[in-house]
């Protein structure tokens, strides 16, 4: 086998333990096992776990986070006044995750655990790449959503985007039991229309614990 066989092999077999057992808790010797790798193999090719989990996440969130730009493109370009609507926005930042946990829903994939582990709480060694993937996402959508909700301070939007947008979202990919068998406009309508009511409703008062 050549050494990019090797190196996505065990892409491949990492991405499938970290989804089954933590980025932090699998065993990386099932890795290679699964990868039909030679021992030592992901030292060789990786020098150890976290850039393994590196080339994982990559793998998982550059097209993620690319199609999200994408779909914000597309809802500036399609708004008649380039203003695009805080439901577009959110559409756009929700649509790529479902789009791939009902594609892969059945498959045994597990990626769409994954996507929520990461989501939720992703290992502390790998904390700083998911953010630095998140941070060209946020320039480009967070002016557009300070627009749109402007009575919210945006410091209280963007801890709402985390946790009431990615948050939610983290959740319904990390749970066996979520309804990805209803029909996927459907399941984005409900999930956009409450994150949007997440976000735009009113700022509590100034020193309020709770923002």
């Amino acid at each position: 086998m050549t050494e990019s066989t090797i190196r996505r092999g065990l892409v491949d077999a990492a991405e499938h333990r970290f989804a089954l057992d933590g980025i932090a808790q699998a065993s990386l010797r099932a890795v290679m096992r699964e990868a039909n790798a030679d021992p030592g193999a992901i030292h060789y090719h990786f020098g150890g776990r976290e850039a393994l989990a590196i080339a994982v996440l990559e793998r998982v969130l550059v097209p993620l986070n690319a199609k999200r730009l994408v779909l914000l493109q597309d809802a500036v370009t399609s708004a008649a006044d380039g203003v695009p609507s805080l439901n577009a926005l959110v559409d756009a930042l929700i649509r790529p995750d479902v789009e791939v946990a009902t594609e892969l829903n059945g498959r045994g994939s597990g990626r769409a655990r994954l996507i929520g582990a990461i989501y939720l709480d992703p290992a502390s060694f790998v904390k700083a790449e998911v953010e630095k993937h998140f941070a060209p996402v946020a320039q480009r959508f967070m002016p557009h959503l300070i627009d749109t909700v402007s009575a919210v301070p945006g410091p209280i939007l963007a801890w709402r985007v985390r946790w009431f947008v990615f948050g939610v979202v983290g959740a319904l990919m990390a749970d066996d039991e979520a309804p990805f068998e209803i029909d996927q406009g459907e399941l984005i309508d409900r999930l956009v229309s409450t994150a949007c009511a997440a976000l735009a409703a009113p700022s509590p008062q100034e020193g309020s614990a709770w923002k």
